[in-house]
């Protein structure tokens, strides 16, 4: 159960393990390929942000949201992979130095209307799971195998289920 500042960072950088598997599947000719954003037909992907852009976008930093969502100049893999991690660290930063108290505290989101700072938080964590999803279909899209959650396929969790029920609780 995540019950303080601590707590969360440890969740969060699990997700974002996660995420960097997915990222490792990017490859120099994917990024080098999928410039910009997506043209063409219209579909799940149309208007979307593919490859070295998504890793490049960003929206929040710990002073609070940014209108800047602009991905950025294209770079090549190695280039957007340090950008990633650089734009990671300063914010984990930020949020080590953060209370246990201060998740209580109201901010605003970007309606105005106010919220608790752990909600925020839990909602980053849901914003990390979308763009990871983004990146999975991309990758699937152009033909790399994305990573399994968890490193099963749906087929896995067939035959083990059918296998037998697990208890949960």
């Amino acid at each position: 159960m995540i019950r303080s500042v601590p707590d969360f960072i440890r969740y969060f950088e699990g997700v974002r393990r996660r995420t960097w598997v997915a990222v490792d599947r990017v490859t120099p000719a994917l990024v080098a390929g999928a410039r910009g954003r997506m043209s063409g037909a219209a579909g799940p992907s149309s208007g979307t942000w593919r490859g070295g852009a998504l890793l490049r976008a960003r929206a929040w930093s710990m002073t609070g949201w940014t209108d800047d969502l602009d991905p950025g100049p294209e770079r090549d893999l190695e280039a957007t992979r340090a950008l990633l991690s650089e734009v990671h660290a300063p914010r984990w930063s930020g949020w080590r130095r953060c209370s246990t108290p201060r998740l209580e505290e109201p901010i605003r989101d970007l309606e105005g209307q106010t919220m608790r700072l752990w909600r925020f938080l839990m909602a980053m964590v849901e914003h990390e799971v979308h763009h990871r999803s983004q990146l999975d279909c991309w990758l699937a899209e152009a033909r790399a195998t994305p990573p399994q959650l968890y490193g099963y396929r749906m087929e896995d969790v067939t035959a083990r289920a059918r296998r037998g029920p697990g208890r949960i609780c």
